[in-house]
């Protein structure tokens, strides 16, 4: 029975192994005829007469063939009239059919939340100024363009222009007053750049980047709509808008052309639908729709975690991509329920990831950014109850969540805390699942109390990669984990582990959560890493480093800017809050000699330390403090607590027990003994035990003031 077994197994692993071949084949054949068909209509706009409409009826009839899907019932027609009244005769008929279609709403990436009257200042702003994004000088939008201009030495910037970024503003404005001169000034935009790019071929890296391609799909299909609506461009323009629209689509329907493992890939299939939507009468438009709307089903069924994490590693990316899937919803893009279902899922998750003082956590790539206006679409009554600070909505049913399949674990203070900025929060992030937006910062945690962030991460800087501070931001050493050997965590995606997360809860009074990474391959060293968490209290930082080999360790800590630490007995440091009598104090607790404590604050040589991007492009040098130590197998237990700024605090016994697999944690206070045991799980399994001293449970549970 067992032989036949395999000899079953064998002919089904055989079979599966035919049918693979023949899929990927016949997948590599789709493929090379999709870039074939793009290359060749490609050749064809090329090859076409600049005016159109003045060209013989034989190249208008081919160029209504080519851009029109003359599948659809009433089309046909057009190419009739085309023939025995020409091109504008067949236009009209064009915009008769599309007429009777709703109006497309524009597809925006960051203003759709503006009051009308703020969009309409912006869109004066823009056709007067120029184009504006971020704290930049405004970029003339005269034209010609140089559309391969890099003013400010910055891919993103560049992207953003080819992406028609400019176009936004203009045609929100649009939408919301009827005014032509809106339309008028971002028809000219675009023209500008499609006949420099399609007709033509222009030198410009950035023309046909993934996500540009995406993002001014969905602005031709409005532009097409809004210009079938109206007669403010000339026959031969409109051909122009349509010849583009037929290229773009023709590029992104082409699976090798999706970049099917980051957000780009999102908006190149977004923007795929929406053009689909917009222009039905589109050559091709069918199959667009087909192709994105099966595209972003199960790409953000696999960009999301089954618990509606994003798996970009990045609050900031989390809430944008819940943005645009709420946009999707809006514009009835989304036709899957399970897409659905999943949009509401990741949504709510928002709540997780903000600290009580309303900033949004930096975990990943992001910037100090208010939770709240980040959010656009805040219709879910757990987002409603962090927004409005617990005025509105419904707060969750549990004071944490952990996240075991996604690497995320989330503490608070309860959520009707008083005053509401000053809860105590913990961020702690154990999640690797690709490269992108991918910090070498595994193990790594954000941690808040009476409206400050007192353990920070390192920020986003900018996205240039070559760039000492971008490469700093990146780093391990930026972060609150461990180094070692001076060494970077692999941020390649053939390491990634997905989740450390072994265990977590609450017990007595604390939460606690642990993560283990095995680094053999790179490091030869197992990590494992256990936060115990009294809210408003102390936070314990527990890590456990073993090798067959001595290394050099480096236990990271990075502190708010504000914070000015000075040394205190039992070899610590504290700082005062601002404006607080509370002071924070950094306490070893480690077993043994042999730990040396840095601080590091703005540091240049010999190589960059202590510093934190709060906002892109600067730099802010704040204090880092590095526990460093060498050795085989090293315990590092570090003490993060909140007294008065006057209090007396010195390490007590600590231990470990590795029979019992049982962390002995040991402190005085006033001459008072605090502390905790942590047991962790045997026979591989994790669960996760703690016993609070008796000592504790007379302790006030409120916050020290």
């Amino acid at each position: 029975m067992q032989i036949r077994i395999r000899g079953y197994q064998a002919v089904v692993a055989t079979t599966l192994l035919i049918a693979g071949v023949f899929a990927t084949i016949l997948h590599s054949r789709q493929a090379s005829d999709q870039a074939g068909s793009t290359h060749e209509f490609a050749d064809f706009a090329k090859r076409l007469p600049r005016d159109i409409a003045a060209s013989s009826p034989t190249v208008q009839d081919d160029v209504l063939r080519e851009l029109l899907d003359t599948a659809q019932p009433q089309l046909p027609s057009v190419l009739d009239t085309a023939t025995q009244h020409g091109l504008s005769s067949a236009l009209a008929e064009i915009r008769r059919i599309h007429g009777v279609r709703p109006e497309r709403p524009v597809l925006p990436h960051g203003l759709s939340r503006m009051s009308p009257k703020k969009i309409v200042k912006v869109a004066d702003r823009t056709i007067r100024e120029g184009w504006k994004i971020g704290k930049r000088a405004p970029y003339s939008l005269a034209t010609p363009m140089d559309w391969a201009a890099d003013p400010h030495h910055d891919k993103s910037w560049r992207m953003w222009l080819n992406s028609w970024h400019p176009l936004e503003p203009l045609l929100l404005a649009y939408d919301q007053t009827g005014r032509d001169q809106y339309l008028d000034f971002a028809n000219r935009i675009a023209i500008d750049w499609i006949e420099q790019h399609v007709f033509d071929e222009s030198e410009n890296p950035l023309a046909w980047y993934d996500m540009a391609i995406g993002r001014r799909a969905a602005f031709l299909g409005k532009l097409i709509d809004a210009n079938l609506r109206n007669n403010l461009l000339d026959d031969n323009r409109l051909m122009e808008l349509f010849i583009a629209a037929r290229l773009h689509g023709l590029k992104l329907n082409d699976p090798e052309q999706i970049t099917w493992t980051t957000n780009h890939g999102f908006y190149q299939l977004v923007g795929l639908l929406a053009l689909a939507k917009s222009v039905p009468e589109l050559n091709g438009a069918s199959e667009f729709h087909r192709f994105a709307n099966q595209g972003l089903q199960k790409m953000l069924h696999e960009h999301f975690t089954e618990e509606g994490i994003h798996r970009e590693h990045s609050p900031f990316y989390h809430v944008a991509l819940v943005n645009s899937l709420g946009l999707l919803e809006e514009q009835g893009l989304i036709e899957d329920q399970n897409l659905l279902d999943l949009f509401h899922r990741a949504r709510q998750n928002i709540v997780w990831m903000s600290h009580p003082n309303g900033m949004l956590c930096r975990a990943g790539d992001g910037d100090r950014t208010p939770t709240a206006k980040r959010i656009l679409y805040p219709d879910d009554p757990q987002l409603q109850y962090l927004i409005s600070q617990g005025t509105e909505g419904v707060p969750p049913s549990e004071n944490y969540r952990i996240f075991p399949k996604s690497g995320y674990a989330m503490f608070r203070d309860a959520w009707d805390h008083h005053p509401w900025k000053e809860a105590s929060y913990l961020h702690f992030s154990a999640a690797f699942h690709s490269g992108t937006h991918k910090h070498a910062d595994d193990l790594t945690f954000e941690w808040s109390e009476l409206g400050r962030t007192l353990l920070i991460d390192s920020g986003r800087y900018s996205y240039k990669y070559d760039d000492p501070n971008r490469q700093y931001a990146e780093s391990t050493r930026a972060h609150n984990t461990v180094e070692i050997d001076g060494r970077d965590y692999s941020r390649k995606r053939r390491d990634a582990f997905g989740s450390a997360i072994v265990a977590g809860g609450e017990f007595d009074g604390a939460y606690f959560v642990e993560a283990a990474i095995d680094r053999t391959k790179d490091f030869d060293t197992h990590h494992r890493r256990i936060l115990v968490l009294r809210p408003g209290q102390w936070l314990a930082v527990i890590d456990r480093l073993t090798s067959p080999q001595s290394h050099d360790f480096a236990q990271c800590f990075h502190f708010d800017p504000d914070l000015k630490f000075h040394p205190i007995s039992g070899r610590g440091i504290s700082a005062s809050l601002p404006d607080s009598e509370t002071a924070i104090n950094v306490l070893p607790l480690s077993p043994g000699d042999g730990l040396e404590m840095q601080l590091i604050k703005g540091q240049t040589t010999p190589r960059l330390q202590g510093w934190t991007s709060l906002v892109a492009n600067e730099m802010t040098p704040n204090v880092a403090v590095e526990m460093r130590t060498h050795g085989k197998q090293v315990l590092y237990v570090t003490l993060l607590t909140l007294t008065g700024p006057q209090a007396d605090i010195v390490p007590g016994r600590t231990a470990y027990n590795a029979e019992t697999d049982e962390f002995q944690v040991r402190w005085q206070l006033n001459g008072q003994d605090r502390g905790f045991d942590y047991r962790g799980g045997r026979n591989g399994q994790p669960v996760g035990l703690m016993r609070v001293p008796t000592v504790l449970a007379g302790e006030p549970a409120g916050k020290v003031r």
